[in-house]
């Protein structure tokens, strides 16, 4: 004998429905309200949310408020007849999903839905949105960089002339301010050029990490020193690898820069560590106590022109990634407002 609901629905058929990496769900409408009948698939259960959570409760129960609201928009639209498929998300899980009315006598009776993960096409999509961001900046970076790197180099040569020629003190101030902004124009050139042509700056050698690290310290005492700040580094273990020494210390520097930027004078110390991981991979991690950041401002970070900063150009942590990309390494951040940051670098000892 075939096991059936009130409706007729073949249960022992249903379960076969459920799909890979996916879920099914049932739903009535009572009281105005649409309350959860059945839950069913790994997917929901191991990733979302628990199925006692689910059958019995409406959205509103197990959902965020405006995540609910927004799904009992495609709720009242299948529980009028309307086949809907839409789009949906808990934290970092995406699914797509498809809602199918059965009607009883004209009326729909109850709605059965269909969902499946596409966390990783997400992730996909995401990550060709980003090379194409990456293209146009490039594209856009080489333009400028070879209109405009000519004639800067001319006005950094003549007001250098100028500097050396003035005799009163305003003129040689005021000069002064020029070529540090010229200065600056040129280095945002690099940085434009670096984006254009990244691979042709790249040079691998061998190096002890810990002195490459040791060096960025050292530079950056008198910063330190300014603000009452102390840095702490922690190498138990002599780490030897390939990496292009010029860019990876670049990328510390700006790491520490950031770090020490939000970290509040005389405040807590900023701590460095690198770790051996693995027979083929170190890390170097990055922490500090500072003004931490929003989930909102942490996802943009590596977007190109995003920045906070009053005199920022929004490409240094673009950067830093692209040169931990270069050395087949992976850059990661977490960070927490108001408690600081935490960068960890994951890198290989020896490149392909």
């Amino acid at each position: 004998m075939e096991n059936k609901d009130l409706h007729g629905f073949n249960i022992v058929n249903y379960h076969e429905l459920i799909p890979r990496n996916g879920f099914v769900f049932r739903f009535i409408k009572k009281d105005n309200d649409y309350i959860h009948t059945f839950v069913e698939g790994s997917f929901i259960t191991d990733t979302l949310t628990p199925t006692a959570m689910v059958v019995g409760h409406t959205l509103l129960d197990f959902l965020p408020k405006k995540q609910a609201l927004q799904k009992l928009v495609y709720y009242e639209r299948a529980w009028d007849g309307d086949n809907v498929t839409y789009e949906g998300n808990i934290d970092d899980v995406h699914y797509v999903a498809s809602l199918n009315p059965i009607e009883h006598d004209g009326e729909v009776v109850e709605v059965i839905g269909t969902a499946f993960d596409i966390t990783d096409q997400k992730r996909n999509e995401a990550k060709i949105q980003e090379l194409e961001k990456l293209s146009v900046v490039g594209e856009l970076a080489a333009g400028i960089a070879h209109e405009i790197r000519n004639p800067l180099t001319s006005l950094i040569g003549f007001t250098q002339i100028l500097k050396e020629r003035a005799n009163d003190d305003p003129m040689q101030s005021y000069l002064g301010i020029m070529m540090d902004e010229l200065d600056r124009i040129n280095d945002i050139i690099d940085k434009f050029m670096f984006i254009a042509q990244p691979d042709k700056t790249v040079e691998i050698k061998v190096y002890s990490i810990n002195s490459i690290i040791s060096n960025v310290i050292e530079s950056m005492e008198k910063e330190f020193a300014l603000k009452g700040i102390s840095i702490e580094f922690d190498d138990d273990t002599l780490i030897r690898a390939e990496c292009d020494r010029s860019l990876i210390t670049k990328v510390l520097q700006n790491l520490i820069q950031n770090a020490l930027e939000a970290t509040e004078q005389n405040s807590e110390d900023i701590k460095i560590s690198l770790k051996d991981i693995s027979e083929k991979h170190y890390l170097i991690q990055i922490t500090d106590k500072g003004s931490g950041m929003t989930n909102e401002r942490l996802k943009k970070i590596f977007e190109p022109f995003y920045t906070t900063k009053e005199k920022g150009t929004g490409l240094g942590l673009m950067i830093n990634r692209r040169i931990i990309q270069l050395h087949q390494g992976i850059i990661d951040f977490k960070s927490e407002v108001g408690k600081g940051t935490e960068v960890k670098i994951t890198l290989p000892k020896t490149l392909n």
